[in-house]
């Protein structure tokens, strides 16, 4: 399984953590290590024009009660930088009061910053 497959996945709502767990497996890496890489694609595709806006948030919450559920039975803190990208799509779901556009004003700097500190 490589990164793609399970980005394809996480967009077609039918990722599971035994994806992470395989793909973890045949690279070598943390499972954690694997919550990044994915979402720092989906992050690097969505600033690069690649994923739009409607993908990069449908994958960020397929991925995101999987990191949640995974953190929370092995006692670790919250996955970084996933869990700030998945902030960062989050922003821009809703109306902030403010009459900008969520995802002009909050997601996409917030991607930005993160790629800029991966």
């Amino acid at each position: 399984m490589n990164i793609e497959e399970i980005l394809q996945k996480s967009i077609a709502e039918n990722l599971s953590l035994n994806d992470f767990e395989k793909f973890s497996i045949e690279q070598g890496v943390k499972v954690e290590e694997s919550f990044n890489k994915l979402s720092l694609l989906i992050a690097k595709k969505f600033n690069d024009g690649e994923m739009s806006y409607e993908d990069g948030d449908f994958a960020m919450n397929s991925v995101w009660p999987i990191m949640l559920d995974y953190s929370m039975k092995n006692d670790i803190p919250l996955v970084e930088p996933c869990y700030e990208i998945y902030c960062a799509f989050d922003a821009g779901e809703f109306d902030h009061g403010d009459g900008a556009d969520p995802v002009e004003k909050y997601t996409v700097p917030a991607i930005r910053a993160v790629l800029e500190n991966a």
